[in-house]
């Protein structure tokens, strides 16, 4: 499959020996990192003497190459797993209030162990209790480290405001220094043996060719242990139809395992982007067309990269146009682009559209026909004429014919998408029920907005749409 080959040569691109490749930072855009300060006897020690908690702060998520190996992430193999990789809760963004961030910590009656949505309880269950399990802490450490953050509440009450999303991380102490996970050995090792564990793939005894490099190896794993939507129940992602053939499906051998994981963590690091249709994240994934092409990937990746941390420097205002599919567009002929977007919905990965292979040229005839029909229905304009405007807008135009319905909304999601497949992949467009649409639509539309001018601009826009496809489809 090309989406998974072109993860595979974006992970290649920069790919280090050992654990790097499995690795990711805990929050996807910054946040906090409140850190607990664990007064540990023998960092070295193989099982962990915990006398307790010496200091708590709070720290900006820093998000350079070495502090993913000091961090030691890597999302849970499920939601309801009670173990992770490394000795960090997710918290989420604080309340509007304290008392309200309290009771997210210690439930709402205030009894924790037995509220099974507080933090603290989560903390001991899904996290140090396994710790204690596996020979890492010495028995009763968790227990002493929840006494003491129980009375240490103020402190973390403190440190947990404002608006960036929060971690919980664990770690050392040293005369004041916090020692990070992956510098302390006894959590080295415990990330070790449970990614060991969670790579080993279900039917990977009866599996011998990888199904990137062909190589035989009898260390083998399935894609399922990277992509979460890549398992046999969900059929929106190749093969998952077939359950007799469950052992064949995209075995990896450890090196290509390493280079598709590599590969996920940079793209959903600088290649995502949550804007385009609200709710799901894109992944925008460049590959190369023919061999040897490697230093166009990279190029392309690179630009692609700048792009990213561009907008996230630019003002709401300059924000407004934003010059991802435009970019893209200008590339050149030895690349192709995989679109995929999907929704994280607790554990699972749902996809709502992949299309792969799309040339930077029909990027191109999308952008020039959306100029056309938005010059035609409008005018000349200096803005609303480039094609990151035109995808954006088609979802934003059809969820205000939807009007206050949220189950209308998501059906004219999913209509969205469907266009915007076919616009990707060169097939005709649906004028006829965009067309139907806003007919039936147009009278709720008026009576549910008391603002005339939003009306007005939807309808206009409604009519750039229906230009802009049958401009498409005469092609």
């Amino acid at each position: 499959m090309g989406f998974v080959q072109a993860i595979a040569d974006i992970g290649a691109l920069d790919i280090q020996p050992g654990l790097d490749s499995y690795l990711k930072f805990p929050l996807e855009k910054g946040g906090k990192v409140i850190r607990i300060y664990l007064d540990i006897e023998d960092m070295q020690a193989d099982c962990l003497k915990i006398r307790g908690i010496s200091q708590i702060d709070v720290a900006d998520l820093i998000t350079s190459p070495e502090m993913k190996k000091k961090y030691l992430y890597r999302d849970k193999v499920g939601a309801n797993v009670t173990w992770g990789f490394t000795p960090l809760h997710k918290i989420g963004k604080p309340k509007a209030s304290r008392d309200a961030n309290a009771k997210e910590w210690i439930g709402v009656q205030g009894d924790w162990q037995k509220d099974t949505k507080s933090h603290l309880y989560k903390i001991l269950n899904r996290v140090l209790m396994d710790y204690e399990k596996e020979g890492i802490f010495q028995k009763t450490s968790s227990d002493l480290i929840m006494r003491q953050l129980e009375q240490k509440l103020e402190t973390i009450l403190d440190a947990f405001r404002g608006r960036d999303s929060h971690v919980v991380l664990f770690g050392g102490n040293n005369n004041g220094i916090f020692i990070y996970p992956g510098d302390i050995p006894s959590f080295l090792k415990y990330f070790q043996v449970k990614l060991q564990q969670s790579l080993q793939g279900k039917h990977a005894s009866f599996i011998r060719a990888c199904s990137i490099c062909g190589q035989d190896s009898g260390d083998m794993a399935t894609l399922s242990s990277i992509f979460k939507f890549a398992t046999m129940d969900k059929v929106s992602f190749l093969p998952g139809l077939d359950k007799k053939r469950e052992n064949l499906v995209f075995p990896l051998c450890r090196t290509c395992l390493e280079k598709v994981s590599a590969g996920r963590e940079r793209v959903e690091r600088t290649l995502s982007s949550t804007g385009v249709v609200p709710g799901l994240r894109l992944w925008v994934i460049p590959e190369a067309v023919g061999p040897n092409n490697n230093d166009s990937v990279r190029n392309a990746v690179f630009r692609l990269e700048q792009l990213w941390a561009e907008r996230e420097l630019e003002t709401p205002g300059e924000r407004a146009e934003e010059r991802l599919f435009r970019e893209m567009a200008r590339e050149d002929n030895d690349l192709v682009f995989h679109f995929v977007f999907w929704e994280k919905n607790n554990a699972q990965e749902l996809i709502h559209l992949m299309v792969e292979d799309v040339p930077p040229e029909r990027l191109a005839f999308l952008a020039r026909k959306w100029e056309e029909a938005f010059n035609a229905v409008v005018g000349n304009v200096e803005r609303g004429v480039n094609l990151d405007w035109a995808i954006k807008s088609l979802y934003v135009t059809l969820s205000r014919f939807a009007g206050k319905s949220e189950g209308d909304k998501l059906v004219f999601r999913d209509f969205a998408l469907k266009v915007l497949g076919k616009m990707l992949r060169t097939e005709q467009l649906p004028v006829l029920t965009f067309k139907q649409i806003v007919v039936s639509r147009s009278a709720r539309l008026i009576f549910e907005n008391d603002n005339w001018d939003e009306v007005k601009k939807n309808m206009i826009y409604a009519q750039v749409w229906i230009e802009y496809m049958n401009l498409i489809n005469r092609g």
